[in-house]
């Protein structure tokens, strides 16, 4: 029978088949990153803007909480809806001689709620039904002559959850009147 090789314990842990090396490694970087780390990609807040503070009180985003997980995505949304060209460029902005687009630049908040309560209807023009995802995203192909996120992209998510914030402070419900929506939220 052999033995196991014996000699200095550093030589026997920086062996190949040792897990503890490559264990520890990943460990000190969680660590790192949620403790120690300055970064923002590893941070779980979203950036304040201005104007933030004060659409959160005109809205009652408190009302969902102080701080939590839809409030941090309708800080988002806010931030992708007012500050696009700095929160969603990869899909507004194909270089950086283009226009700066912003979605505050063609609708409001209360449009967005609208548009929100009023979706997934029946579009004559295209003969089926229709989200607000997808209106969205066909905003950002068209109006905003850029790029078309996936369904399933947070910008998108974000963007229906601060509809739905302003939508829940407005009282607004499926089914709200179409007199009050604007003609420019009527043709995407």
């Amino acid at each position: 029978m052999d033995a196991a090789p014996r000699g200095p314990v550093w030589t026997r842990l920086l062996s190949l088949g040792n897990p503890i090396i490559p264990a520890a490694a990943i460990a000190g970087f969680v660590l790192w990153a949620h403790l120690g780390s300055q970064l923002p990609v590893f941070r779980p807040h979203v950036s304040l803007e201005p104007g933030w503070e004060q659409f959160r009180a005109a809205y009652r985003v408190n009302d969902f909480g102080e701080d939590g997980n839809f409030v941090r995505a309708v800080q988002n949304g806010y931030n992708v809806f007012f500050l696009t060209h700095k929160y969603a460029s990869r899909f507004t902005r194909k270089t950086s001689a283009d226009r700066i687009n912003a979605c505050a630049g063609c609708h409001t908040a209360e449009d967005m709620a609208y548009g929100f309560v009023n979706s997934d209807r029946f579009d004559s023009r295209l003969g089926r039904r229709v989200s607000f995802e997808e209106r969205v995203m066909r905003c950002f192909a068209g109006p905003m002559d850029g790029f078309v996120p996936t369904l399933y992209d947070p910008t998108v998510r974000d963007l229906r959850i601060l509809a739905r914030a302003v939508a829940h402070h407005l009282q607004l419900s499926e089914g709200a009147p179409r007199a009050e929506i604007r003609p420019s939220l009527l043709h995407r």
